[in-house]
């Protein structure tokens, strides 16, 4: 009887012993949390092609831990349509549309739903919002990837004007950076660039005090300075060709995102 009690307290021990050693199965760690921001900070902006009565929208997206914390949507043809009293009332008076509030409704809701998916259309300015959905979607992009442009050459080219003139520009990057940047117009009559037609320039001086070559030659080095083509001066006597290399710049950039 002791013996089968002694083997009994025996195995209890060996059992006790075995639960005590065992190793502890620890809670699964939770995951990492994942990082809520979304976009890089930063000021982010999209331009759109002007359209047949000379309008030109354009976006500016502000992104701040991660998050879209402010933007603005407007059109522009010398004045913004947010600031012209004129076409404001104009629009109001034809759809009864309040176009300030309209474009600002589509910055304060992208804001809260962070997704231009989710940003309502407004009845009588559905041009304004289809225009706005696609710059926004542009503007984020950049959020996402960065504004790091991509190494190469690019080129882009404007429309021919009532004179021949076609103006074109030119733009390197290298390491992530502007280094070279170019602008001309050519002519379609006499196959030569404004730069290089002593007439062209030699008058051009006469009349408006302006050294055409060395005006052209500063939209570039503005360009390379700024890394910023919205920062290039574009006054002076060649304010038309600045405005054009503005444009430009930008299209060709467009090519290095």
């Amino acid at each position: 009887m002791k013996k089968l009690l002694s083997l009994a307290l025996i195995v209890v021990l060996v059992v006790a012993m075995t639960v005590a050693c065992a190793p502890k199965t620890e809670p699964a760690a939770a995951p990492p949390a994942a990082n809520e921001a979304a976009y890089k900070d930063g000021t982010y902006t999209a331009k759109g092609d002007t359209d047949e009565r000379g309008w030109t929208p354009e976006i500016t997206v502000v992104v701040k831990d991660g998050k879209v914390s402010e933007v603005k949507y407007d059109e522009v043809r010398g004045l913004y349509k947010s600031e012209d009293a004129e076409y404001h009332k104009a629009f109001k008076d034809a759809k009864n549309v309040d176009i300030v509030a309209v474009y600002k409704q589509f910055g304060e809701a992208l804001v809260a739903a962070q997704d231009s998916e989710k940003v309502a259309a407004v009845s009588g300015a559905t041009g304004s919002f289809t225009n706005f959905k696609e710059l926004t979607a542009e503007a984020i992009a950049k959020a996402k990837d960065g504004d790091k442009l991509k190494d190469g050459s690019f080129k882009a080219m404007g429309e021919e004007d009532e004179r021949g003139w076609t103006p074109f520009v030119s733009v390197t990057v290298a390491e992530g950076k502007i280094t070279a940047a170019s602008y001309d117009e050519v002519s379609s009559k006499a196959f030569v660039n404004k730069t290089e037609d002593e007439g062209y320039k030699a008058n051009f001086k006469q009349i408006k005090n302006v050294d055409l070559v060395a005006a052209y030659e500063k939209f570039g080095t503005d360009l390379i300075a700024a890394q910023d083509v919205a920062k290039v001066d574009a006054t002076g006597g060649a304010s038309h060709s600045g405005e054009t290399f503005k444009a430009l710049a930008e299209k060709a950039l467009s090519q290095a995102k």
